[in-house]
């Protein structure tokens, strides 16, 4: 019966510590993640979160529920940037041709930065001198859109 939105409900929860901020976070009214949770309640017959005022606790049971969403709904992320890149073709290599040692000094942390955004993008360095970079570019061992 556990669906990914209670496994996103659940999450919520434990991150936020708190129904308003959790039902923000996936997007239900207050009432209808208590519901939600109810319902959840009721199928498993146990508690899975314990109400202090304002705050939220989650049970043994609901830790053990967290821990599942963890798992399952980082899978779930992953599986979908997978059909994205299908999607889009976004994967590829980019060679960036350098002539001299101090490049690295900056071009590393940008790297860095890109593989975080494009992690499909394969990315290669071409250093030394380069007497003819046009012809890199001719050859395909280097990319570059304008000289």
């Amino acid at each position: 019966m556990i669906e990914l939105r209670h496994l996103r409900t659940l999450s919520a929860l434990h991150e936020t510590g708190s129904i308003s901020l959790a039902a923000q976070r996936v997007h239900l009214t207050q009432s209808a993640l208590s519901h939600q949770i109810k319902a959840l309640q009721e199928h498993y017959q146990l508690a899975l979160i314990q109400r202090t005022g304002h705050a939220v606790q989650l049970t043994e049971a609901g830790k053990r529920l967290v821990k599942l969403a963890e798992r399952v709904l980082g899978e779930v992320q992953s599986a979908e940037r997978d059909l994205a890149k299908i999607a889009l073709q976004a994967a590829g290599s980019l060679r960036i041709v350098l002539e001299c040692h101090t490049c690295f000094d900056w071009l590393m942390p940008i790297m860095n930065d890109f593989r975080q955004h494009w992690p499909e993008v394969e990315l290669d360095l071409v250093s030394g001198f380069h007497s003819d970079p046009v012809m890199l570019l001719r050859q395909n061992t280097a990319d570059g859109d304008r000289l």
